[in-house]
């Protein structure tokens, strides 16, 4: 029984978008609570050694983020209204019990080809411990990286560690999602006409917890994953953010582009097109490297060359080389 509660919450973590979650503990004769609510909440089961030996992390689009070392769970009541979901969990924590409430939106999964293999490819990429220096940490993928039949997908770096490693969410809750969030709002999509991901689905750190770029090894380590993600969304047109990430697609199939040369430009690649983008961090803008100005241009001619030509078969313009239409 103890098994299967444990397989229903990493269901729940990778099904469940919630908005409100409130946790009640009771620790050597003391209580306490926490109450999260808002957009992008996040749950996860990180640090899994046995199904009776795990963490359950919970972070919210502020910064907050409590982490629930247990040995058990039980999963007490679950109330469905339509796509709404109530959830009672008890989580069975050293000389102590903690009763989590969950509501939230649950994501139907139906039984179409597609689905199947991306619950297979999240439970999967959640439990890669390939890299040694990212072990103790857990893939940001799920539902919440978007649309799965979306036609732009962008390609970014790696979770950053007060963004989406703490939210879930890809290129969210920093100052570097903030920015990805004003270039996009600048178009007509919105995070559900888009999928988004990265090169490195776990946030790389150095030994004193310091983020990092990803190693090569680790850009190669995680390449099959994004291999799957590419194949199962099958978009259109990648935009990747960063030279970190336009280099990673090589793992999969080769290209001669160079960011500095052809940012903004189309390119075919793997049946689809390219389109590499400078990453929206704040050094980037900060420096002048790509400024905010010049960055929403090249979101705004993403936007136009889509809707007004790749959507309908036609090659897209390349603006950055002076091509006219």
């Amino acid at each position: 029984m103890m098994g299967e509660n444990f397989l229903r919450l990493k269901e729940i973590a990778n099904t469940i978008i919630p908005y409100e979650i409130t946790l009640m503990t009771h620790y050597d004769g003391q209580e306490d609570s926490i109450e999260m609510r808002g957009k992008n909440l996040n749950i996860s089961v990180i640090n899994e050694n046995s199904q009776f030996d795990y963490q359950i992390k919970l972070s919210d689009e502020k910064g907050l983020a409590v982490t629930i070392p247990c040995n058990g769970v039980e999963i007490i009541e679950e109330y469905r209204n339509t796509d709404r979901l109530i959830i009672e969990i008890y989580l069975f924590v050293h000389e102590g019990i903690a009763r989590m409430t969950v509501k939230g939106k649950e994501v139907i999964i139906t039984n179409t080809d597609t689905d199947i293999k991306y619950s297979n490819l999240i439970i999967e990429a959640k439990g890669c411990r390939n890299c040694e220096a990212m072990k103790d940490t857990e893939a940001i993928i799920g539902y919440q990286n978007g649309n799965l039949n979306a036609d732009i997908m962008f390609i970014a770096e790696a979770p950053g560690p007060r963004g989406a490693d703490l939210t879930g969410i890809p290129l969210h809750g920093d100052v570097t999602g903030n920015n990805f969030e004003k270039l996009l709002s600048s178009t007509k999509w919105t995070r559900s006409d888009v999928y988004i991901t990265n090169a490195v689905l776990c946030c790389p750190t150095d030994e004193t917890g310091k983020v990092r770029s990803p190693t090569k090894q680790e850009v190669t380590n995680c390449h099959p994953y994004l291999a799957r993600i590419i194949e199962l969304v099958n978009p259109k047109v990648i935009v990747t953010l960063g030279k970190k990430a336009l280099e990673a697609l090589k793992e999969i199939e080769t290209h001669q582009l160079l960011l500095k040369e052809d940012v903004g430009t189309y390119t075919k690649w793997n049946n689809r097109w390219l389109y590499p983008l400078y990453h929206p961090s704040p050094q980037v803008i900060n420096t002048k490297i790509r400024t905010m100005s010049q960055q929403r241009i090249d979101f705004g001619q993403l936007d136009h060359n889509f809707r007004m030509r790749i959507s309908k078969g036609l090659e897209p313009i390349n603006y950055q080389k002076g091509e006219k239409e």
